[in-house]
């Protein structure tokens, strides 16, 4: 099992062994980032959305392939899950719901522990040094024992915090998250507040605001998007920018998705402009905040991207996805296509794609007047040890186990080698979890494990 080196975790020196063809010397970026990686470390095999700091969605566990049915879920009516699940060292499962429970299962399904939080919308936790942490919608922060659920510390930070699913971040010090709501959606300020007291250190505005913030960590600074288009990097030591990044697609555009930086110092990034008829990604320098390269696709972009060595194919990509988002139940009932894209990490040039059957329908698979369910198209995605690549399907409800093994540019619907996925009936908001041969799914509907 691959360990989490905290404070700033750069994926690639996890897997040197494994992934290093010729030349694996490190930059000056990545000697930058790796100057306090020894402070501490977790064993969790998924601690957070996006795994680590770099929010990569590289795994160095082998994912189970084809999808079969789960092995086990949980439902309980009426309760919805936009959350992100995390998986720590013994393949136990920690996830937050839109209502008030916080829970805990064994690999088995076994419900550990059930807690209720001060509010709603305890977004995706954080596991860290046997400790849960999460923060919700009335402004709260909590610490949970990852054991038994137990309170170790809770305190109100901040008057109330966007619903949006966005990701708390837990360091050797200090905890980052947003706070603040705006209506409909969306936080105006992001907080530092201490790990182990729950202090308040200091609080920083975002003029646009931001949705879904998912930062990178990056040896004592913090990066991130806001809402629309627009990237930042501030010092954690006291908030101070030390570089924003305007928006180049023009007013009304937006970036939902949060970031994902890779090994050589590059930050990435989807949007949509406003008419919502393209999007693409773009890569930024992480020193300077220069934008590198942009790549254009012909529909937005909102989930977050996700970095990795994808299989049979010797270079590294960041896969992202475009269509638009399903709508509400009572909308009319329209075709929804979708593509997922893997580029060349250096260059954006594409690599492969991938296009599930197109969705009829208002909204997406399970949604209900009852039970209203409003996923992005795709979730941000999560690649296993061997390349393959974790995606929800959203619309359709289906997650998706996906790999070119033939090396022609796309991996084909209807060949098994290529192809597996299993219809869970539910959107899926955040990326597959991932574990040593275990993946869980948080639908709307609530968790889904598979095993191999």
């Amino acid at each position: 099992m691959v360990r989490f080196h905290i404070l700033a975790l750069v994926w690639v020196v996890c897997y040197s062994e494994e992934l290093c063809d010729g030349d694996c010397g490190v930059n000056f970026v990545q000697l930058d980032l790796l100057k306090t990686r020894g402070q501490t470390e977790t064993s969790n095999w998924y601690p957070s959305r996006a795994i680590d700091y770099n929010r990569s969605g590289q795994s160095s566990a082998e994912g189970p392939f084809p999808l079969k049915k789960p092995v086990w879920e949980y439902t309980v009516k009426g309760l919805n899950f936009h959350q992100t699940p995390c998986i720590d060292d013994q393949h136990n499962v920690y996830t937050g719901s839109d209502g008030t429970r916080i829970l805990s299962f064994d690999k088995h399904g076994q419900k550990r522990w059930e807690v209720d939080g001060p509010s709603g919308s305890c977004q995706n936790p954080f596991l860290y040094q046997g400790i849960l942490y999460t923060s919700c919608k009335d402004g709260h922060v909590l610490a949970l024992s990852m054991e038994d659920g137990k309170t170790l510390w809770m305190k109100k930070i901040c008057e109330e915090i966007s619903s949006d699913t966005y990701s708390m971040t837990a360091t050797e010090d200090h905890l980052f998250f947003p706070c603040g709501a705006r209506v409909p959606y969306g936080a105006p300020d992001v907080v530092l507040v201490s790990r182990k007291t729950g202090d308040l250190l200091w609080r920083f505005n975002v003029p646009k605001f931001t949705v879904n913030i998912t930062p990178c960590m990056l040896d004592g600074s913090v990066v991130f998007n806001d809402e629309a288009g627009g990237m930042y990097r501030l010092s954690l030591q006291d908030g101070s920018v030390i570089w924003y990044t305007a928006p180049f697609f023009g007013p009304g555009g937006a970036t939902l998705g949060g970031v994902a930086c890779s090994r050589d110092g590059k930050v990435f990034n989807g949007f949509a402009t406003a008419d919502m008829k393209s999007g693409g990604l773009s890569a930024f320098d992480v020193q300077t905040g220069q934008r590198l390269w942009t790549k254009w696709v012909t529909a937005p972009v909102h989930n977050a991207p996700a970095i990795g060595r994808i299989h049979s194919h010797d270079r590294e990509a960041v896969i992202f996805a475009m269509g638009l988002p399903t709508g509400h139940p009572l909308g009319p009932a329209v075709w929804t296509n979708g593509t997922v894209y893997a580029v060349d990490a250096q260059t954006g040039d594409f690599i492969w794609t991938f296009e599930p059957p197109a969705w009829y329908g208002a909204s997406c698979a399970g949604s209900t007047l009852e039970q209203i369910c409003m996923p992005d198209l795709f979730s941000g995605a999560t690649v296993s040890k061997d390349g393959t690549v974790y995606i929800n399907w959203s619309a359709g409800g289906i997650t998706y186990a996906l790999r070119d093994l033939n090396k022609d540019g796309r991996c084909e619907l209807h060949d098994s080698e290529e192809v597996s996925g299993f219809d869970l009936g539910s959107g899926a908001t955040g990326p597959p979890a991932l574990a040593e041969q275990m993946l869980v799914v948080n639908t709307c509907h609530g968790p889904r494990a598979f095993s191999a």
